[in-house]
């Protein structure tokens, strides 16, 4: 609850915060899977890992027993490495990172300097993204979207509502409808902008000429996306998926949270809530629309590699519990979860916040 309070006060003054270097002593390199694996039924086939030497994966991750975010190198996911200690932010490329600090954004190696300035904004900074090629950057401020590229900054405008006064998220269904993404298409093609925090919601599409493409008018949209050429999205209705101009739909009756796109196309990871209120981790195929358990009491899942899944674990609360924002409670512990294998391992992963390679 705190996370999405504190996100969507920062986005509405277009000034994310994430400037401050994190403290804490980082957990020094080990074994993602630190506990026995759980076997779970035979899965079907997944791709093929993209991880080697040349195309290394990596993860934007908090570990136990520190709050320092780091770089870690999951290539070889039972070797892997922290590369570095940095801020918060996104990977540019394999090579290197980007972050905003509210009015500058900043790309840099791994290692965090030198630092490059990509823009600067009066304004202030609030969400960014990149293409895959790392050769052009969107980033949102008070007047709308801006788009970096080839040395021009161009406006694309359409500004976010700004309400008066704050607001705060104080219940785990608020929680879960909390959403704000930019994110541009695998092909670098278009950029989408979903935001969804109390009464502030925007659902825009823009091709990267600066073109405002068709939406459907469907209430609520949210909770988006990008698989392939094809970016999905929640509504009132259930998951939709739109392509080339055309919105159709894709999981009717399904209320997806912060859903993830593999790196390897083809499949999306998301959470959902079952009738108890309790989150399940599922994966679905985008070709076939297959959706796939993988596990109950899940939450957050979030892919490492285009093969292994993070997610944390949660419980339904006991009578003996004080859960006054829902009918679940964490358990503290977090779980990679192999698609080839069907098996479950202890992480020592806390918090995943960006993957590379980004989704294709």
């Amino acid at each position: 609850m705190k996370r999405a309070a504190l996100w969507a006060t920062a986005l509405l003054v277009a000034a994310c915060g994430s400037g401050t270097t994190p403290t804490g002593s980082v957990t020094s390199p080990s074994p993602l899977a630190t506990t026995s694996p759980s076997a779970q039924p035979s899965p079907s086939p997944v791709p093929a890992g993209v991880c080697s030497a040349s195309t290394p994966c990596l993860a934007l991750v908090t570990l136990r027993g520190s709050e320092a975010v780091v770089v870690r190198d999951i290539t070889d996911i039972n070797h892997p490495k922290t590369v570095s200690t940095v801020r918060m932010g996104a990977f540019v490329s394999a090579t290197e990172l980007s972050y905003e600090d509210s009015t500058t954004l900043y790309r840099m190696p791994l290692s965090g300097s030198p630092k490059t300035v990509v823009a600067k904004a009066t304004k202030g900074i609030g969400l960014f993204a990149w293409t895959a090629d790392g050769r052009t950057a969107g980033y949102m401020t008070a007047d709308g979207l801006h788009v970096v590229s080839g040395g021009g900054d161009r406006l694309f405008g359409q500004p976010l509502p700004v309400p008066a006064g704050g607001y705060g998220c104080e219940s785990q269904a608020c929680a879960d409808s909390w959403d704000g993404r930019l994110i541009f298409s695998p092909d670098g093609g278009y950029v989408s902008l979903v935001v969804n925090s109390g009464p502030v919601t925007s659902f825009k599409l823009w091709s990267t000429d600066g073109k405002l493409m068709s939406l459907p008018a469907s209430p609520g949209p949210t909770m988006s996306a990008w698989s392939g050429r094809s970016l999905y999205f929640s509504d009132s209705g259930g998951v939709e998926a739109w392509t080339n101009g055309v919105s159709t739909p894709f999981l009717p009756g399904v209320q997806w949270v912060r859903p993830k796109s593999s790196p390897a196309s083809g499949a999306i990871v998301y959470e959902a809530r079952d009738a108890s209120g309790l989150a399940h981790a599922y994966l679905v195929d985008t070709s076939s629309k297959k959706v796939r358990e993988l596990k109950a009491g899940r939450s957050e899942p979030a892919f490492l590699t285009s093969r292994y899944v993070w997610y944390q674990g949660e419980r339904l609360c006991l009578p003996s519990d004080q859960c006054v924002y829902g009918p679940t409670a964490p358990t503290g512990k977090a779980y990679i979860y192999d698609l080839q294998t069907g098996t479950e391992y202890g992480s020592i992963i806390t918090g995943v916040y960006d993957v590379w390679p980004h989704a294709a």
